[in-house]
């Protein structure tokens, strides 16, 4: 099997096509598609659900909760989870090299998409809001109304970032 030159041992090849290295996290190997994707295939609660709930549906449903100026923060506030995949968070605490990695991915995509890491407290406490809903439609109710399909979740995410960016754009202006 032959691989890209830029290929290395802490690499990734993306949906997109692009080489993500962990060790260099290059916001250039960073695009929207690729973590659109990733996380419409990622899921949550360790998948362990009677349906599939995928992280972008999760982040959808988070940037729902919180005021205009933090909607982008959090549409992607698990944006690293799309290379590094969603893992529950009591084995996360246990890992503390893993969070380190996936921090220092999060300020690298925070610094490429324009909003601030450490994430805002309305992010935070709207993704706790939301680990709340889920927990009560997946895990209580099982609600199978509730999931989205992967393609449903992908191409939400993006009509959301895309609305989102120009939303800051046109603020900008």
């Amino acid at each position: 099997m032959k691989f890209p030159e830029k290929y290395t041992e802490n690499s990734i090849r993306t949906f997109t096509d692009k080489v993500f290295d962990l060790k260099i996290v290059d916001p250039e190997s960073i695009c929207i598609e690729d973590i659109a994707h990733g996380l419409s295939m990622t899921a949550r609660f360790g998948g362990q659900l009677d349906g599939f709930l995928s992280v972008a549906q999760h982040c959808c449903m988070v940037a729902s909760y919180v005021d205009d100026e933090h909607k982008l923060a959090a549409l992607l506030h698990d944006a690293s989870e799309a290379y590094l995949g969603d893992m529950p968070s009591p084995f996360k605490k246990l890992m503390p090299d893993f969070k380190s990695h996936e921090n220092r991915l999060m300020q690298v995509i925070a610094e490429k998409y324009g909003f601030d890491f450490p994430l805002h407290k309305s992010v935070k406490a709207a993704d706790y809001k939301m680990l709340g809903v889920e927990w009560m439609e997946c895990v209580v109710k099982k609600n199978t109304a509730f999931y989205w399909t992967p393609k449903q979740a992908k191409e939400r995410f993006l009509e959301l970032f895309v609305k989102f960016e120009r939303s800051k754009l046109l603020k900008a202006v």
